[in-house]
């Protein structure tokens, strides 16, 4: 007897029901919704826990106090200049994509499937206008790129939501003063910055922001990110903390003396494991910058979270991964996914220069364009650009 092949829009509802509910982003929900009629309209559109971009309060007064760490005077700088402080604050969202081809367009002679990086925001004024952003910071880029093209039909390729990225900035200004990490939890939707090394949290719908009191690390915090549905944070001194909605504090990693001698640090999540970078940098003075001091990484070194100890274990190779730290968030990708790349890297951007690598192999720093396998990351294919 044999069995006939069902068709997918045969499929029952209440399977497709159960598909639904394990599909994260609007991405995959679109995807999903796009194979036939039946499953169109077995889901709903994919609907954001927050709508954004939205309007915060600023983040206080030019002094504002905080009791528990017994200074009188605190500074914490508003937003932005003086004549500023009236302008409306925004919470925006942008989204870092994996575009590749299917499988069997790419062509027989290439050994490596290889994909492009886009990250991208939504316009303000119109719903569904999108923006092309700098991969590694907030700004947008406009002028688009010639070769950029002018409509991506997204059916065509492969997609993947690596990254989300929050930061506040003016509505009428183009760039942002603080990263945010971002809690989507549907009770209390929430979000936390750094501000002057003191943590800082508000929930939405609220009009204030509270300094979490936490006497140890002080004003020393220097980066917070979400993970597993909590906030987490590290100060200068590698000590890491996680918050959960009743902002109750658990140390998940002590103080580190190896860790005290970088001069800032960033949180990545990657393959569902915690990572701290310290970018140690060397300082000089700018003379075509008014004399003002300049930062240039000199190296990174790379820790891991050994829950269990509540430690960092330096890492002494990435594996496969490349690491992007850029300023409104940082992520990793595999060099798999991108024909010539090699992992065991950490893309970057200087304040005053443009993309470089560092090779944790030998530690060497060279420019992004001096590798053109890593210039076609943030490059569209030629595929694209004909669209």
């Amino acid at each position: 007897m044999s069995i006939g092949r069902a068709q997918w829009s045969d499929l029952p509802r209440e399977l497709l029901e159960l598909i639904a509910d394990r599909l994260q982003t609007k991405t995959d929900v679109t995807r999903f919704r796009s194979v036939c009629e039946s499953w169109r309209f077995s889901v709903l559109p994919f609907q954001n826990r927050i709508v954004l971009p939205t309007k915060v309060p600023h983040l206080g007064p030019p002094h504002f106090h905080v009791p528990y760490l017994g200074l009188p005077h605190l500074h914490v700088p508003y937003l932005g200049p003086p004549h500023l402080r009236d302008t409306s604050l925004l919470l925006t969202e942008t989204t870092v994509y994996f575009l590749s081809p299917p499988a069997a367009s790419i062509s027989s002679s290439s050994s490596r499937l290889w994909g492009w990086l886009l990250k991208l925001k939504e316009g303000q004024q119109q719903l569904g206008q999108l923006h092309l952003v700098h991969p590694l910071s907030p700004l947008q880029i406009h002028p688009l790129p010639d070769s950029f093209p002018k409509v991506i039909n997204a059916l065509q390729f492969r997609v993947f939501e690596l990254a989300k990225s929050y930061t506040l900035q003016f509505s009428n200004l183009d760039h942002c003063n603080y990263k945010v990490g971002l809690s989507q939890n549907p009770d209390c939707p929430s979000l936390m910055i750094v501000a002057s090394g003191v943590l800082w949290h508000l929930e939405l719908g609220h009009d204030r922001w509270i300094a979490i009191e936490d006497t140890i690390s002080q004003l020393s915090y220097e980066d917070v990110i979400p993970y597993q549905g909590k906030f987490c944070a590290v100060d200068e001194f590698g000590r890491t903390v996680l918050f959960d909605s009743n902002l109750t504090i658990t140390e998940i990693a002590s103080v580190n003396s190896t860790l005290c001698y970088g001069d800032y640090k960033n949180l990545v999540e990657s393959n569902g494991e915690l990572l701290l970078v310290d970018t140690y940098c060397t300082r000089k003075e700018n003379t075509h910058n008014g004399g003002r001091k300049t930062f240039k990484v000199q190296k990174f070194r790379v820790f891991k979270l050994k829950l269990d100890q509540k430690r960092w274990v330096e890492l002494q190779s990435l594996d496969d991964q490349i690491l992007f730290l850029g300023e409104d968030c940082s992520f990793s990708v595999s060099a798999h996914n991108f024909g010539g790349c090699k992992g065991n890297c950490i893309i970057y951007t200087d304040r005053d220069s443009c993309f470089n690598v560092f090779n944790l192999d030998d530690g060497s720093v060279s420019p992004v364009t001096l590798h053109l396998e890593y210039a076609n990351m943030f490059n569209p294919p030629p595929i694209l650009a004909k669209a």
